[in-house]
């Protein structure tokens, strides 16, 4: 009986075969050499040797070096350096990030003493512009840059003076962009949080918005020492959306492309996030895409529920909001599949609509709200449209509601499904209270579980941690990690990592040892963690085939640590940084540290 083999296939597995006949490196070819390579692949862990050919690889082996310097057009000698697969952030926030205002102060995020803030704000404020703006809009919490570094409560932001001290050229805006507020002890009461918090300015950004005779939108005074609280911030940020010029959103997605890159960060689950208008809010990435310069894969989601723009008008939810996105594409399966409400027509498979570096993963951070009947009649919605896939927000009490909804949806005897719920990669987000059992029943679903690290920053958020030890102990379960980034959270994946490993929060106090469901200890080994931010992330965009390892076939995104983090002390994984990172066949940033 003769084995199918689809035609992708074939095309790698002549490819690689003629690249093994020839035993040589053709010239067009980046060879890594001397290196210790993390695959991914289970099949073939460890390697020493990595070539790529256009962009994809070619072969991952451990040959020797001197086989293939006089061959490569370029030779990187890694000097032993740790490479890894370029790192994909399953639910991240990246676009809203994108197009904040001014110049963003990236490092910020990783500074956790007010010393550091200030080292980092006075180097930014070397590489920007005199007279511009370097802002911090999300991304942080206000209590993370410590006075005394032994003292976890003595978080604050820098006065009005101190940023006059270390920025006395630029304009300076902080705006935290995320605030929890627990209204209780109980699991269900700790999912309170808004998207606004305090804030802080210098003395040229007070008078910048003081001098406005007649702010759009309304804007009240900034007081004198430039402190913000909770809703003159939101006004000001408010603000800055109204009044950022394409150009400059076009500018800032660049530049969060660049830090993105310095930290290893090469794709993104893209969840968009509440006021994020979808379709102008996605122009400056487009542009930036049409210009060569957006080299972070952005897998986006449409969102069919939430912030409407107008006030007073709820928004729409369930079916009904779903029907205005779908409608357009049910493909039904007859003409007994087609009601009333319904427009018949082709449909089109949405994953393959894009381009290599912007494209659709589904629906996005809910269908319905997470009530079981409505998640039934949602997901049925769904699944009677081909290649849909979904990923719905889910914490607390909602999780067993979801699920319930879920199974309820998959036991419907339908028959206008296209498919299976499994067959979709949809998944369940956040998850910070599901339990063992949680688990186990989504992987009988074939649902997978993104799990966010929002408590790094916001411990007292939520009633228990992210269940990082449970999912991977869950015998079939896809999951996938992110920090929920980068408003509510950071966006650096090595922060992430380090409170997957140590479980501490910013403030160095231990959230994940004493799990207040009994699920035990949540920390996970490095590795564990870097293949929910891998391999097991491709699967949430439905890219595992060639995204995620490091692999003959797979695209060639992949990147040389600067440092050992496996070796290091596990209290500074979040040091880590990329000294060389490879996307798509091509070196997208380099740190200058490895010749080539």
């Amino acid at each position: 009986m003769t084995a199918e083999i689809s035609k992708t296939d074939l095309l790698r597995l002549l490819a690689f075969a003629g690249f093994l006949f020839a035993g040589l490196v053709r010239a067009d070819e980046i060879a890594i050499v001397n290196a210790r390579i993390v695959t991914m692949d289970d099949a073939n862990p460890t390697a020493s040797t990595l070539l790529i050919s256009g962009n994809r690889i070619v072969a991952v082996d451990d040959r020797d070096a001197t086989e293939i310097e006089d061959q490569a057009t370029t030779v990187i000698d890694a000097r032993d350096a740790v490479v890894i697969p370029g790192i994909i952030d399953q639910h991240l926030h990246w676009n809203r990030s994108a197009i904040t205002w001014g110049y963003a102060l990236h490092d910020a995020e990783n500074a956790f003493t007010l010393a550091d803030l200030e080292v980092a704000l006075k180097a930014r404020a070397e590489e920007v512009p005199t007279g511009e703006w370097i802002a911090l809009i999300g991304r942080h919490n206000h209590l993370q840059f410590l006075a005394d570094p032994d003292d976890p409560d003595s978080g604050r932001y820098p006065t009005r003076a101190e940023l006059d001290d270390w920025a006395p050229d630029h304009k300076v805006l902080f705006s935290q962009r995320f605030r929890p507020t627990p209204v209780g002890s109980g699991r269900g009461d700790f999912n309170r949080a808004a998207f606004s918090g305090p804030g802080q300015m210098n003395s040229a950004a007070i008078a910048f918005f003081n001098a406005m005779d007649a702010p759009m939108p309304d804007l009240a005074s900034i007081p004198a020492d430039g402190a913000l609280d909770a809703e003159l911030s939101d006004q000001v940020y408010l603000w800055t959306r109204a009044n950022n010029p394409l150009e400059a959103q076009v500018r800032s997605t660049i530049d969060l492309v660049r830090w993105s890159h310095s930290v290893g960060l090469v794709g993104v689950g893209d969840a968009g996030g509440i006021g994020f208008q979808q379709t102008q809010d996605f122009q400056p990435l487009l542009e930036a895409a049409r210009r060569g310069e957006l080299t972070v894969r952005n897998r986006y989601q449409i969102r069919p529920t939430g912030y409407t723009g107008v006030p007073d008008v709820s928004a729409q939810a369930g079916v009904p909001a779903l029907r205005t996105i779908l409608s357009a594409a049910p493909l039904a399966q007859s003409r007994e599949c087609v009601g009333p409400a319904e427009l018949s027509g082709e449909g089109y498979h949405l994953s393959r609509v894009g381009g290599p570096f912007f494209r659709n993963m589904g629906l996005g951070e809910g269908i319905s709200p997470p009530v079981a009947e409505q998640i039934a009649d949602a997901t049925i919605f769904v699944l009677r449209r081909p290649d849909w896939s979904f990923h719905q927000h889910s914490e607390a009490d909602q999780i067993s509601r979801i699920i319930d909804g879920l199974q309820r949806a998959v036991a419907t005897d339908d028959p206008c499904r296209i498919g299976s719920l499994a067959d979709r990669h949809s998944s369940m987000e956040h998850l910070n209270d599901a339990t063992p059992e949680n688990l186990a029943d989504m992987a009988a679903l074939g649902v997978g579980a993104g799990i966010q690290a929002v408590r790094f920053l916001f411990p007292g958020w939520q009633y228990s941690g992210p269940p990082y030890r449970s999912a991977v102990d869950t015998p079939g379960l896809n999951y996938g990690f992110g920090a929920d980034g980068m408003f509510a959270a950071h966006g650096n994946p090595w922060t992430t990592l380090q409170f997957m490993v140590t479980g501490e929060a910013f403030n160095g106090r231990d959230i994940l040892s004493e799990d207040p469901l009994g699920r035990g200890p949540q920390q996970i080994a490095l590795e564990e963690g870097l293949r929910g931010l891998t391999a097991n992330a491709a699967w949430f965009t439905r890219e595992e085939h060639e995204r995620g390892q490091l692999k003959a076939g797979f695209l060639a995104d992949v990147v040389i640590l600067d440092r050992d983090p496996f070796g290091a002390d596990e209290r500074r994984i979040r040091d880590t940084r990329a000294a060389l990172t490879i996307v798509d066949g091509k070196i997208v940033y380099s740190d200058d540290s490895l010749p080539h």
